[in-house]
């Protein structure tokens, strides 16, 4: 039976792993302290959050959510992401090419446990903001050549007009006189 302590820092990092969308699970044995602090920073910056953690206490917060096949070995790192679940998986593997020694492990996108491979897939499919703005483009680019149709349309009658216009002025004129 754990102690009393290493009972409060499981049951933090349940209730960390059922608020999160994505977990990336790091290894960053051999990085120096300044940078971790660089690696921390870059993280929070992007409103995520790095928990170095025990494998064990991270394996039973893990089981008493539902996750049970989760395996981890040598130091553990967990960048959390409470909002978007791509975020973090995009910003740890942004920052495995800053970072030699930071290496990622696999993940947690949703409750489902993730492969080192399947990070690298989640980390280049687009954001949520950046989905947002395909799905508005979708939506915008008919209405955007409807009103171009609309617009051409009421140009050509409009000319259509002028030329008629035209010829009637000039079939009301009179003809100079005759000399």
């Amino acid at each position: 039976m754990p102690t009393a302590e290493k009972e409060q820092t499981v049951a933090l990092l349940e209730e960390r792993l059922r608020r999160s969308k994505g977990i990336v699970f790091t290894d960053f044995h051999g990085l120096t302290a300044s940078d971790m602090v660089e690696l921390r920073r870059e993280l929070r910056k992007h409103g995520l959050e790095y928990r170095v953690v025990q494998n064990t206490l991270a394996r039973l917060a893990a089981e008493r959510v539902g996750i049970k096949e989760l395996s981890l070995r040598g130091p553990t790192g967990l960048c959390i992401s409470y909002d978007d679940p791509a975020l973090a998986f995009k910003v740890s593997w942004e920052l495995t090419k800053r970072f030699e020694k930071y290496k990622i492990k696999g993940g947690i996108m949703e409750g489902v446990l993730v492969s080192a491979q399947e990070v690298e897939q989640l980390a280049n499919l687009p954001s949520r903001q950046e989905l947002l703005a395909m799905l508005v483009n979708a939506f915008q680019a008919p209405i955007q050549q409807v009103a171009s149709v609309l617009s051409a349309l009421l140009r050509d009658f409009v000319s259509v007009l002028d030329e008629i216009r035209k010829k009637r002025e000039g079939e009301h004129q009179t003809p100079p006189p005759a000399s």
